[in-house]
C-alpha cells in the first residue's frame, strides 16, 4: 500500500480525490442507516479544501497569479460572494431559505473558489493522467457494482439511488461517466483495461442512467458520444451509434405512449422529447431574464424568493451578476478556446480527450440543473481542462522563444 502511495505524485492523488472522492463519500450513509449524509460529505469537502490549499502552496508562483484563468475565477467568485451578500441583505427571501445563507457563503469559498484555483496551479505535464484515468474507471466501476449488489441483496435497497445519498440527477451522471469512460478505453486505449470490464462498465453505466430516471444524463450521452466518434474518425461506428439512438428513441416513444408500462426514465424522456415538457423550467428561465433585464450590467438578486435558481448556467450568470459577471466568468475559458484544435484535430495526448469528454458531460448538466456553486463536477473538470490548455500554451511559448521558460510570452 505504501509503495502504491509513493508511486504516484501528490497531484495524482489530489486529482483522484477530486474526481471520485465524493462518489465514495456519498456511499456510506445509506447502507449504515444514517439519515444525515453531511456526516460524510462535510469531512470530504474539508479534505478537498485543505488539500487544495496545499496544492496551491506546493505549486505556487507569482507568475501563475497573473494568469487570465486564475484572475477570472478569483474575481468572479469574489463578485458572486459580494452579490450574494447584497442580495441576502436587501432582497426578500423565505425564512426557511434564509437559514442557508451561511452555508452558501461557505460553499462558494470551500467548494467552488479554492479548489477551482488549485487545479489551475498543477503542472499537468508532470502528472500521469493515465493513472488518474485508471483510478477513475476502477473506482466508479467498483462503486456502481457494489451499488447494484446492495440493491439486489437488501430488501430496502430497491430505490433510485441505492447506496448513494445524492440527488437522482447526479446519480444518473455517474452512469454517464461510467459509460463514457468505458467507451473512451474501448475506442482509444483498449489494451489498458480488460475488454470484459470495459463492456461490463458500459452496460453498467447505461443501466444506471436508465434507473436514475433523469434526462440530462441521457442528453449528455447524445451530445458527447458523437464527439468521441468524431475523434475516432470511424463512419461505421457513427452509423451504429445513430442507429442505436434511433432505436432507443423509438422504444421510448412506444413505451411512453403505453399507459400500462411505467418507468420513470421512459415517462420523463417521452414527455421531454415528444411533449416539450421541461419540468417547469420555462417559468424559471423567464423570471431570470426579467431580473437580468432590470439591471443588465450588474444583474439583480442571486436567488428567487424560495431559494430556487434558473437551472441554467448562462441564465444564472446573467441574472445574478449581469454582463459584468458573465464576461468575467467566460474569460477563464480563453486558454481552452486557444487550444480547441488540440482537443479535436491535433491530438497529442488522448487522456486530455478523456477529461474534455467528462467536462462536456457536466457542461450539459450545467445547462439543465443546479446552481452555480452546487455543481462542483463542472467547476473542477473545467479547471482541469483549462489547466491542461495553459500547460500547452506554455509549451508553445517555450518552444518559440527557445528558452524553455514558461514565463516567456504567456
Amino acid at each position: 500500500m505504501m509503495n502504491l502511495i509513493k508511486k504516484n505524485s501528490v497531484e495524482v492523488w489530489y486529482l483522484l480525490v477530486i474526481v471520485v472522492g465524493y462518489t465514495v463519500s456519498s456511499s456510506f450513509a445509506v447502507p449504515l442507516g444514517i439519515a444525515d449524509s453531511k456526516i460524510f460529505s462535510v469531512p470530504y469537502r474539508m479534505l478537498v479544501f485543505f488539500f487544495s490549499l496545499y496544492i496551491i502552496y506546493r505549486n505556487f508562483s507569482f507568475q501563475k497569479l497573473k494568469n487570465i484563468a486564475v484572475i477570472s475565477i478569483s474575481f468572479f467568485w469574489l463578485l458572486y460572494f459580494v452579490k450574494n451578500y447584497i442580495s441576502f441583505s436587501t432582497d426578500a427571501y423565505d425564512p426557511i431559505f434564509s437559514q442557508t445563507f451561511l452555508e452558501i457563503y461557505i460553499r462558494i469559498i470551500l467548494i467552488a473558489w479554492i479548489p477551482s484555483v488549485a487545479l489551475l496551479f498543477i503542472n499537468y505535464r508532470n502528472v500521469d493522467l493515465s493513472q488518474v484515468a485508471k483510478g477513475f474507471f476502477y473506482t466508479l466501476l467498483l462503486m456502481l457494482s457494489l451499488n447494484f449488489i446492495y440493491a439486489l441483496v437488501m430488501p430496502h435497497g430497491l430505490s433510485r439511488r441505492f447506496i448513494f445519498s445524492i440527488y437522482y440527477i447526479s446519480y444518473g451522471h455517474l452512469g454517464t461517466s461510467m459509460a463514457l469512460l468505458s467507451l473512451f478505453y474501448l475506442l482509444f486505449k483498449s489494451h489498458k483495461i480488460p475488454l470484459y470490464l470495459l463492456i461490463g462498465g458500459f452496460i453498467l453505466g447505461i443501466s444506471t442512467v436508465v434507473i436514475a430516471g433523469a434526462r440530462s444524463p441521457f442528453l449528455a450521452i447524445m451530445v458527447v458520444i458523437p464527439y468521441l466518434l468524431m475523434i475516432k474518425k470511424n463512419i461505421k461506428l457513427f452509423a451504429i451509434f445513430l442507429s442505436l439512438l434511433a432505436v432507443a428513441i423509438m422504444g421510448i416513444y412506444y413505451f411512453g405512449k403505453n399507459d400500462q408500462y411505467e418507468m420513470m426514465f421512459v415517462d420523463r424522456t417521452y414527455n421531454w422529447l415528444f411533449k416539450g415538457d421541461n419540468s417547469l423550467r420555462t417559468p424559471l428561465f423567464e423570471r431570470s431574464i426579467e431580473i437580468f433585464n432590470a439591471n443588465p450590467l450588474f444583474g439583480g438578486r442571486t436567488h428567487y424568493e424560495d431559494g430556487m435558481y434558473p437551472h441554467n448556467l448562462f441564465l444564472e450568470l446573467l441574472m445574478a451578476t449581469g454582463l459584468l459577471g458573465f464576461v468575467i466568468y467566460l474569460l477563464k475559458f480563453i486558454p481552452v478556446f486557444k487550444n480547441l484544435q488540440k482537443f479535436t484535430f491535433k491530438i497529442s495526448n488522448y487522456y486530455h480527450i478523456l477529461f474534455f469528454t467528462i467536462f462536456l458531460q457536466y457542461l450539459v448538466l450545467s445547462f439543465t440543473s443546479y446552481a452555480l456553486y452546487s455543481v462542483p463536477e463542472f467547476l473542477y473538470f473545467s479547471s482541469i481542462i483549462i489547466g491542461i490548455s495553459l500547460n500547452r500554451i506554455n509549451e508553445e511559448t517555450e518552444s518559440n522563444d527557445g528558452r524553455r521558460n514558461s514565463s516567456g510570452n504567456n
